[in-house]
C-alpha cells in the first residue's frame, strides 16, 4: 500500500519535473543570448550584443547607448542564466527520479 503510495508520488513529481523544463525550454527560446558589450568608434560609443552560433562568435549591433533600452535587454540576459542553471538543475533531478521510478 505505502509502496503504491510513494510510486504514484514519484511519477506525479516525474510529470512535473517534465512540464516545468518543457516550459523553461519555450521560454529559454525567446530570450537573447549573449552578452552587451560597448565599443568605441572616434568619439561616438556603440552597443554590439555577442553570442556564439555553434563555435562561431557572432555580434549584433543594436545602436546607441541613448537610444536602446540596455536595463531591459539585460535584465532579459539576465533571465535567460537563471533558467539555464534551474533547468541544468531540474535534468539532474529528473533523472534522478526516472531511476527511482523503474
Amino acid at each position: 500500500m505505502k509502496s503504491d503510495l510513494i510510486r504514484f508520488v514519484f511519477l506525479d513529481e516525474l510529470e512535473r519535473h517534465k512540464r516545468m523544463i518543457a516550459r523553461y525550454e519555450n521560454e529559454l527560446e525567446n530570450l537573447p543570448k549573449g552578452s552587451v558589450f560597448k565599443r568605441k568608434i572616434g568619439n561616438q560609443e556603440y552597443l554590439y550584443l555577442n553570442y556564439r552560433e555553434g563555435k562561431k562568435v557572432c555580434s549584433k549591433f543594436l545602436g546607441k547607448p541613448d537610444s536602446f533600452d540596455l536595463q531591459d535587454l539585460q535584465k532579459k540576459l539576465n533571465r535567460r542564466k537563471e533558467i539555464a542553471s534551474l533547468l541544468k538543475k531540474m535534468n539532474k533531478e529528473l533523472k534522478e527520479l526516472e531511476k527511482e521510478v523503474k
